[in-house]
């Protein structure tokens, strides 16, 4: 269903020539020792590294560049360079009892990080296996919903700005931040198209690589073949880095400036953020104890492994949602907008006596919303005081308001708190992150016998009872009350 506040600030972004934020509070968590991490691919090698520009927040960076990553020992040289920058960084957080967290460009560029790490686990050398099995941390933090540990800058801008583009293009980062801080003087529209040139995502432009780097590299590899000069090789080896360092230098410039935005006085705190740091430190020390412990990072789940990850994904998204429209104003606006939260006024409040020293606080709720997503026997809980869970009786619609029937469940004592006139917003139930844990040792009890759907065998025959009909045709008919 669409959200009518961005669809409006989409339309003011397209008029005004700029983006509009959508939200005053912060909505991602900025770790002041992050790494910008920026990595190039080669054309048609998507598992390779042809490039790296790595630093801290408001750094230059640090950059090195193999110039042919088809050859396996050039690459893994440029893998081990990586290697001791995030070690010693996995190594400082742990100690500090905090989480390392890495901010990559673009959605594009945080698929190409979590490929690589996956693959590097498997090679064939000790080194490199370090490296893939600490980017693991953030290749697998990152489809879980609020979590710190591997950002996109583009994701998290969007999180906080509306343009006057389609979505997709807003995966861009330049030309996302061409819309956030556009060029005085100059049509938006001109400039979103010269923005759009340039690579911001972990491969390079055909048209450079087909005019410029693809010579360079046969240039390269024709001096090894030929087993030319080392100053003749070393001569190409510098043209290549030359040319890769004007395409990575300005995608890890546009990340550390998208940063640099999201870091401004500008935004509010947001106390939901609090908890998803507590609950990402906590997160990665269990993944270096395993680790620490000799566990194994397999490449593709298991049937009980996979499903523990669904139902943690799960959890993550409706925790994440109630404690965002607990603390998040913009968040809950727009819920009320979508129907997801009801926001009501109390017309009646009644406590009705069912029998001796049992009561029950019955509860009239009008509404303007026309959009409202609700059902007979759903709970809904208040997003601020006074705290308490009601019961959905009925629901119906006369002429512009929406009349709520409810039943209080929870927080009986504070019932009667609610004001008559008084308006309220109802939504889901806190955040329970200890429910996991719990889930879990449920699922670990339940999955002990492998599921037949899951194993090479087929289910057992289901024993017959009694006697099958002679007639099967008949006795279906004498069922269904009809006759041959």
């Amino acid at each position: 269903m669409a959200d009518y506040v961005e669809i409006v600030a989409r339309l003011q972004a397209l008029r005004n020539g700029q983006a509009v934020p959508i939200t005053r509070q912060r909505q991602v968590h900025i770790q002041s020792h992050a790494r910008v991490l920026t990595l190039l691919a080669m054309a048609g090698e998507d598992t390779s590294v042809h490039a790296v520009a790595i630093g801290r927040i408001g750094e230059a960076p640090q950059i090195a560049v193999t110039p042919d990553p088809r050859r396996r020992d050039d690459q893994y040289d440029l893998l081990r360079w990586l290697l001791p920058r995030f070690e010693s960084y996995f190594a400082e957080c742990r100690a500090a009892g905090t989480f390392p967290q890495i901010w990559v460009s673009s959605g594009g560029a945080l698929s190409h990080f979590d490929t690589l790490a996956d693959r590097l686990r498997f090679t064939d050398d000790d080194e490199v296996k370090r490296l893939g099995t600490l980017w693991t941390y953030g290749g697998e933090r990152s489809p879980i919903a609020g979590q710190q540990a591997l950002h996109s800058a583009a994701s998290a801008l969007r999180a906080h700005f509306v343009t006057g583009q389609p979505d997709a293009e807003d995966e861009h980062l330049g030309t996302l931040l061409t819309w956030i801080e556009p060029p005085a003087g100059q049509d938006i529209l001109a400039a979103v198209a010269t923005a759009e040139a340039r690579p911001m995502g972990a491969k390079t432009d055909p048209h450079f690589d087909a005019s410029e780097l693809q010579p360079a590299v046969a240039d390269y590899n024709d001096a090894l073949a030929s087993s030319a000069a080392d100053d003749l090789v070393d001569f190409y080896r510098q043209q290549i880095q030359r040319k890769l360092e004007t395409v990575i230098r300005p995608i890890y410039a546009a990340t550390q400036q998208a940063i640099a935005i999201l870091s401004r006085a500008r935004w509010e705190e947001n106390a939901a953020l609090a908890t998803l740091v507590e609950r990402e430190a906590e997160e990665f020390a269990r993944f270096m104890d395993a680790r620490d412990a000799g566990y194994l990072l397999p490449y593709r789940d298991k049937p009980k492994a996979g499903a523990f990850k669904i139902v943690a994904r799960e959890k993550a998204v409706a925790n994440l949602d109630a404690a965002t429209l607990r603390h998040d104003r913009s968040a809950r606006e727009r819920a009320v907008g979508t129907g997801a939260v009801l926001r009501a006024t109390v017309t009646e409040n009644d406590k009705v006596r069912l029998r001796p020293h049992k009561f029950e606080h019955r509860l009239v709720l009008s509404s303007h919303q026309d959009r409202l997503h609700l059902r007979s026997g759903d709970e809904l809980s208040t997003l601020t005081e006074p705290k308490l869970t009601i019961r959905i009786n009925s629901v119906e619609r006369r002429g512009p308001f929406s009349w709520v029937g409810a039943t209080v469940v929870k927080g009986m004592q504070v019932s009667g708190n609610l004001q008559i006139g008084e308006t309220y917003d109802f939504g889901p139930a806190e955040p329970d992150w200890g429910s996991l844990i719990r889930e879990m040792g449920q699922m670990a009890v339940r999955l002990k016998r492998e599921p037949w759907t899951h194993s090479e065998g087929s289910p057992q025959p289901a024993a017959h009872r009694g006697t099958p009909p002679t007639d099967l045709l008949n006795a279906i008919n004498s069922m269904t009350g009809q006759t041959r």
